[in-house]
């Protein structure tokens, strides 16, 4: 229990996403009453102790797996259980939003472009001629959070099996969610929402607010799109027999130089079957051999 604390707090202040495997992890060995507990009292110790950001970013995770993690008991499907899960956190994130935004009052957007500024400083030292609008950065913040949430879920129910061992891998009184990442297909309204999400972003309506609202959601559409063309990258793997560790090497090698290629990889998905033609293929060479 407690390295799994000490990873949920040390990887929620470095990269936030892998935070969330260890905490689902502890949802799942401590019950609902001793989980939301003790990640009450980290957080709260976390944000008195001075790291008020990384508090509220854990408190924030730690909500995420905690919904999630309920709506897994009720034995809900993954696009299901992250559905709801997603909007959930994006209510009560709101609603703290807006109190936070009643309390500051006027200088809240000033606060959150000083926070940027300083958070990009970094990028700006490493590269002084880019150029970053803040006030677009600003507007894009809502699917920001949202992509970081629904990579924390997959990467949670991707990395929970692996991080368990012995008896604590034992099977769940609920069937396990991994398999049913390989088997992800995106509902064809996310077509739709991509499309209207183009029109938005580059239509050039006069419209106030309706570029940055389209641009949030191509953003979040890209990376749904993303996971489904991962399955697929994850099915061909799986035709080619090709060992753990080798499918390892090249999804990280594909996450980090193809991402867009994937992205289109899961789009076309929709209309290509890419995973049924491969699984035709796959058992025709079987028979054949």
């Amino acid at each position: 229990l407690i390295l799994f604390t000490l990873w949920a707090v040390v990887m929620t202040a470095l990269t936030y996403v892998l935070g969330a495997p260890a905490l689902k992890i502890l949802r799942r060995r401590l019950g609902r009453a001793g989980y939301w507990a003790l990640m009450t009292a980290l957080a709260s110790a976390l944000y008195a102790l001075g790291g008020g950001l990384l508090g509220v970013a854990f408190f924030s995770l730690a909500v995420l797996m905690g919904v999630f993690e309920e709506f897994e008991e009720m034995g809900l499907s993954f696009a299901v259980s992250a559905f709801f899960t997603l909007l959930i956190n994006a209510l009560l994130s709101g609603g703290a939003f807006a109190l936070w935004v009643y309390t500051v009052g006027p200088r809240w957007s000033r606060s959150v472009s000083d926070f940027l500024a300083e958070s990009l400083k970094p990028v700006f030292e490493i590269n002084p001629h880019l150029q970053l609008n803040l006030q677009d950065l600003m507007g894009q913040l809502p699917s920001v959070a949202l992509i970081m949430w629904m990579i924390s879920i997959y990467v949670a129910v991707l990395l929970e099996g692996r991080m368990l061992t012995g008896k604590e891998s034992s099977p769940p009184a609920w069937p396990a969610m991994r398999p049913q990442l390989a088997a992800l297909r995106l509902p064809d309204v996310c077509v739709w929402l991509f499309i209207v999400g183009l029109l938005g972003a580059f239509g050039e309506f006069e419209v106030k607010g309706v570029q940055s609202l389209s641009i949030n959601v191509l953003n979040v559409c890209i990376v749904l799109f993303f996971f489904q063309g991962i399955a697929v990258v994850g099915k061909f793997f799986e035709g080619l027999r090709m060992g753990a560790i080798w499918q390892t090497v090249f999804m990280t090698l594909i996450v980090m130089q193809l991402f867009l290629v994937v992205s289109v990889l899961g789009l076309l998905d929709f209309w290509l079957g890419f995973r049924a033609r491969i699984e035709k293929r796959t058992s025709a060479l079987n028979r054949e051999a």
